[in-house]
């Protein structure tokens, strides 16, 4: 028992540690198509959040915004060190994978010596989210994490988050709702531009019930 308590005060300590990750009034148009529309919300560690929407909702916009890769029009970003993953689509197609990690300043890992050009699109999701989670950083923004993934890859993967989410704020964007249903705390519906916040405390928790509000909040 002693070493159990240990362990969560540990846990907890961790988790007040990280600082949360906040946006307020995200604003962001692309031409005349305004695809954030006062986006506010604090994510924080300790909670998986999943962001769902249909294609073009801003979910991608919204990661990279958060992450500082894009700037919006207006709005404000406080935040700690944050790693955005795109996935197997941001890597190079050229080299070994022990020379990407090495570039990383990680080690070789156990695939190190294939060559990125012999991977398949899993393998290859496999070593994008391998490095995401090995790089240090207080929020970890996952897009699409389960694509390509086969179904002992996507049990790692959820076991993977849980894990991690006590170090760190993740957030995952997502048209997989098996996989949302399975891991997230909180689920945030992209709908004209601003976020729906649902927490599994009030009972969203089956693919269901993520289906019919999804379909409640889904863009014309």
């Amino acid at each position: 028992m002693v070493r159990q308590g240990g362990f969560w005060r540990k846990a907890f300590l961790t988790i007040n540690s990280v600082p949360s990750l906040k946006l307020e009034a995200i604003f962001k148009a692309y031409g005349s198509q305004e695809v954030l529309r006062g986006f506010d919300g604090v994510f924080e560690p300790g909670r998986i959040a999943a962001l769902v929407g249909p294609n073009g909702a801003g979910k991608t916009t919204l990661m990279r915004i958060a992450a500082g890769l894009q700037f919006p029009d207006s709005g404000k970003v406080h935040r700690g060190r944050v790693l955005y993953c795109g996935g197997s689509e941001l890597l190079p197609i050229r080299g070994k994978v022990r020379e990407l990690r090495h570039a990383l300043g990680l080690s070789s890992g156990v695939e190190g010596a294939r060559r990125l050009s012999a991977l398949s699109r899993g393998e290859l999701q496999r070593v994008a989210l391998d490095l995401a989670f090995e790089i240090d950083c207080d929020a970890l923004l996952l897009d699409e994490p389960w694509n390509a993934l086969e179904p002992d890859a996507r049990d790692a993967l959820n076991e993977r988050l849980r894990v991690a989410v006590q170090q760190r704020v993740i957030i995952c964007s997502s048209h997989d709702l098996d996989q949302v249903a399975r891991v997230a705390d909180d689920v945030i519906f992209l709908a004209g531009g601003i976020g729906i916040w649902k927490r599994r405390e009030d009972g969203v928790a089956s693919r269901d019930e993520l289906v019919r509000i999804y379909r409640q909040t889904k863009m014309p």
